[in-house]
């Protein structure tokens, strides 16, 4: 999906539609307007799997005889990418503390493995959004819910967008949560293989206390 195809799924729910990004129009210059604070909205809804990035921060602030700048009881305060948005975790652990001030990202660990959430959306080389288009759809959704009060203030769209995109939502998180994250052996101590067994009594009692 493109942008073009993007902002035509929005407008498809006030029965609107554009030919192209350039012809100037009313509808374009809203969707234009809203575009960058709708993705921002979006991206920050939840901790989408997909968007996630990863990279090695090395480079950190040292004073002027070459030692590491500390703040706040952090000993490195490292650049981050241009696109950063917002750290997830470091060395894939949110047990290790962090704090992004100045512009510089703070922690205790050296050169740490930064998983981020970065502040906009990228595209390919043909302009196509490398995205789930359950995620892109919750984008249009939102932008529809933007533009409806100028394009559409008497009829149902607004309303409309607003279910779209709260069930798409749902459905995301749903979907990746089933799919993402699930302990290893369901956070057992070790692995089990001997026989189990398991009396009725058993089963009667588990389904009573909700464990089944």
């Amino acid at each position: 999906m493109d942008r073009l195809t993007l902002y035509n799924l929005a407008l498809s729910l006030l029965d609107l539609h554009i030919d192209d990004l350039e012809t100037p129009s009313k509808e374009l210059t809203l969707l234009n307007l809203n575009y960058k604070k709708v993705v921002s909205f979006c991206m920050k809804a939840w901790e989408f799997p997909f968007l996630v990035k990863r990279t090695q921060l090395t480079e950190y602030s040292v004073d002027v005889v070459g030692n590491p700048m500390t703040w706040n009881g952090y000993l490195y305060g490292y650049d981050v990418p241009e696109d950063f948005g917002r750290a997830i975790q470091l060395n894939a652990s949110k047990n290790n503390s962090y704090a992004y001030r100045f512009g510089k990202l703070w922690c205790k660990i050296l050169d740490p493995e930064l998983e981020y959430i970065p502040m906009t959306l990228s595209v390919d080389e043909n302009g196509a959004y490398p995205y789930p288009d359950d995620f892109l759809a919750l984008v249009a959704y939102q932008l529809a819910l933007h533009i409806a009060p100028m394009l559409d203030p008497d009829g149902q769209a607004q309303s409309i967008a607003a279910q779209m995109y709260q069930l798409t939502l749902s459905s995301i998180i749903e979907s990746e949560t089933r799919s993402n994250d699930r302990a290893e052996n369901h956070n057992a101590d070790a692995y089990w293989d001997g026989e189990i067994y398991v009396t009725q009594e058993a089963i009667r009692d588990a389904i009573v206390k909700g464990e089944l």
